[in-house]
């Protein structure tokens, strides 16, 4: 894995000799926070509707014609533009991304408004994603992480073309890296392509205008959201707490609780308990989700609208429990397996790889972070992730109940 910063230009090489693709993917930091809710998805989708001199239909021909994979991902901290080719064609497929990424008319803009009204309202009509959404959009609110689908679809009909065309103003001023993944016969033949052709990919330096997260939005120990829908068969619940994030040494202490927990699947306390003993269950598990500025670590399950309190004491049982006694060692080396090797699976490809290195260095993490991660996730002893778990405790929590009105009483 290389570094090379080549006229204020980050770019990552990870040489992988003897494959036969490469994969290129742009980074661009997202911050400052959207003007509406959705901008930034709306940018990602009307960046491949052509550009000034092909439009969208003979682009995708172009493209598909020459085995080019592009893909696009606008999340809370970034935006990302993925090539994937042929090893052989990394000038053609550069021509390509360089046309996009300067280039774009960001066309079919009023189509792309109304498909993505269309696609949320579908969506929501689906309960877990539903309640997932409004459980997201209260645990942050009044901060930007909290432009959740819903709240886009209230505001997308403000945002204008000019909106976009800022956005992408802003996108080539900001904090921006180039991460590789390929057989790269000439580390710096790439570099001086790069600094020749590309020269607005050259990084700024400034500060991200996104605030932390703070926790003061709770008055109670425990604020509690309810969404009344009176045709469902199943409650649909989440209980969630703001954490440390991936900067903190709490992170790999957390990262193995919630392996434990009900990260790890049908192994996992949450599942053996709740689903299997108790019967309470159709599905059920704990994530913990890090962003730049953030963390949420949650519990979640689909279980009888009667058993929307019993669900909850089952949550906080098994908290509690991890917190007060350790875990075994045992469950301590099989998570560490199961994340360890997760994290490997899911770094094997030339496309994972560039994704996961241009992410890390974005977000501050720097070089070969995976490994760093590893080491630091083997030093994790069983009190250590009774200490994440007492960490959590004495945090404040948000609920959100999505049943009918009659099991909401709780």
């Amino acid at each position: 894995m290389e570094h090379i910063l080549k006229n204020d230009i980050d770019i990552i090489i990870n040489n992988r000799k003897n494959t036969p693709r490469t994969c290129v993917c742009f980074y661009f930091a997202t911050d400052k926070p959207e003007k509406y809710s959705g901008t930034y998805g709306l940018f990602a989708k009307l960046l491949l509707q052509g550009t000034k001199t092909k439009d969208a239909k003979t682009l995708a021909a172009e493209l598909e014609s020459e085995c080019i994979d592009v893909s696009i991902k606008a999340k809370q901290d970034y935006i990302k533009v993925s090539f994937l080719f042929l090893n052989e064609d990394f000038n053609r497929a550069m021509e390509y991304a360089k046309d996009i990424l300067l280039n774009s008319t960001f066309s079919e803009f009023e189509k792309e408004v109304y498909k993505i009204k269309g696609e949320i309202k579908a969506d929501m009509d689906n309960p877990r994603i539903l309640a997932s959404d409004t459980f997201v959009r209260n645990m942050f609110k009044g901060h930007y992480y909290s432009n959740t689908c819903t709240k886009t679809l209230e505001e997308i009909d403000k945002i204008t073309k000019e909106d976009i065309f800022e956005v992408h103003r802003q996108l080539l001023s900001s904090r921006k890296v180039i991460s590789i993944a390929g057989d790269i016969q000439n580390t710096e033949n790439v570099c001086d392509y790069f600094h020749k052709n590309f020269d607005f990919m050259k990084s700024s330096h400034s500060e991200s205008q996104i605030k932390p997260v703070e926790d003061l939005w709770i008055n109670e120990n425990v604020e509690i959201v309810k969404i009344s829908k009176n045709d469902l068969n199943q409650a649909q619940l989440f209980q969630g707490w703001i954490v440390p994030n991936m900067h903190s040494e709490m992170y790999y202490k957390i990262s193995l609780m919630n392996n434990i927990l009900g990260g790890s699947g049908l192994s996992s306390r949450l599942f053996v308990e709740l689903r299997d003993k108790q019967g309470l269950a159709y599905t059920v598990r704990s994530s913990y989700e890090t962003l730049s500025k953030s963390a949420l670590f949650s519990f979640y399950i689909a279980t009888e609208p009667k058993n929307i309190r019993k669900s909850l004491d089952g949550f906080m049982s098994e908290l509690d429990r991890i917190a007060k006694i350790p875990p075994t060692q045992e469950e301590v080396a099989g998570a560490k397996e199961n994340i360890i090797g997760r994290l490997e699976y899911f770094s094997q490809t030339n496309s994972q790889l560039a994704s996961t290195e241009g992410y890390n260095y974005l977000s501050g993490l720097g070089l070969n972070y995976n490994e760093r991660f590893i080491k630091e996730v083997n030093k994790i002893n069983a009190a250590d992730v009774s200490a994440a778990a007492r960490l959590i405790l004495n945090k404040k929590s948000l609920i959100c109940a999505l049943a009918p009105d009659k099991y909401l009483k709780f």
